[in-house]
Order: C-alpha cells, then structure tokens, then sequence
C-alpha cells in the first residue's frame, strides 16, 4: 500500500465512526489510573469551560458529532444517565467534534441535559488525542471518578449494561 494511503488510513476510518482493526488495544493506553488532563473548550453559548469544573463529581467526557450514527445513537441513553445519576454525582460532559451550530440545533432537539463542549475537529480532535484516542474514533468515552482519574475507556457506542457496570462502584 502507498504510503501516502496508509497516513489516510485512521483519517478515513475515523469519519466512518469505526475504530481500526487492532485500534481498542491502542486506545487510551497508559491511561487507566492517570489523571485526566486538563482542558478548556467554549460550551454551546460560546462561554469558556475547564473540565475541572466539575470535580469532585464522576464525569463521562464523550466526544462525538452529528453525522456519527452510533454517536447519535448512544445520545438518549446520556440523556437518562444524566437524569437517572446526575443528584448521585455524575456529570456527563460531550465533546463535540462539529460546528457548534449543528451541535447546539441537535442538543436542542434531543433535549440534552448536560453541557456540551465545541473545538470542531481540530480543538476537540487534540482533547480527543490527550484522552488516549489516537485516531480519532467516534463515539469515544472516558469515565472519570470523583478525583479526576481515568478508570474507564470505551471505543463505540456504549450500551446501558456497561456504562451502569462501570458507573456503579463510582457514584
């Protein structure tokens, strides 16, 4: 294969919204137990926000965007989560990889209740990138606990049954 090809591999992947073959081993290696680094992207008004904002609380950072069918899939299930945990401690925060327009008309239509972030695919790629994704795979999620560290990281759509195992001992 040319090597040319081989570069665009992950890229064309990627908007397929598909993890490359071999690619869960490789995600977010070396990130279980770290601390989750910082960031700073501009919510859906356009107002700066820190994820440290929101310690002391368990988060689920989950980068996704409008034209990924599983991303768009896994949005309800948020929504519930969200609802269901949100007075137990959690805080589900998207990062979204898309023009904040169409991000703020699909959170408004899928009533979201939790913030989501903006950087397009090259502020939010990089979050994604210093969150252990390094091709850039959507839906990608990163579970933190109370202190801010990584104890969870899922390539693809997250189903209730895994993200309720993995919440369970954090909340």
């Amino acid at each position: 294969m040319p090597t040319r090809a081989i570069r665009l591999l992950p890229l064309l992947l990627a908007a397929l919204c598909i993890a490359p073959s071999g690619a869960a081993p490789l995600a977010g290696q070396g990130m279980q137990g770290a601390q989750a680094p910082a960031f700073t992207l501009p919510d859906l008004e356009g107002n700066p926000r820190r994820i440290g904002e929101w310690d002391g609380r368990v988060v689920l950072v989950n980068f996704w965007a409008t034209w990924c069918p599983p991303c768009r899939k896994e949005i309800p299930l948020f929504v519930e989560m969200q609802s269901a945990h949100g007075d137990a401690g959690l805080t589900i925060v998207g990062v979204a990889l898309d023009d904040p327009q169409a991000a703020a008309a699909f959170a408004r239509d899928q009533g979201i209740n939790f913030p989501v972030l903006v950087g397009g695919e090259e502020r939010a790629g990089e979050v994604a990138r210093a969150y252990g994704n390094p091709y850039g795979s959507l839906p990608y999620s990163v579970l933190l606990d109370r202190e801010g560290k990584v104890r969870y990281i899922h390539v693809g759509r997250l189903h209730r049954e895994t993200l309720e195992r993995e919440l369970a001992p954090l909340l």
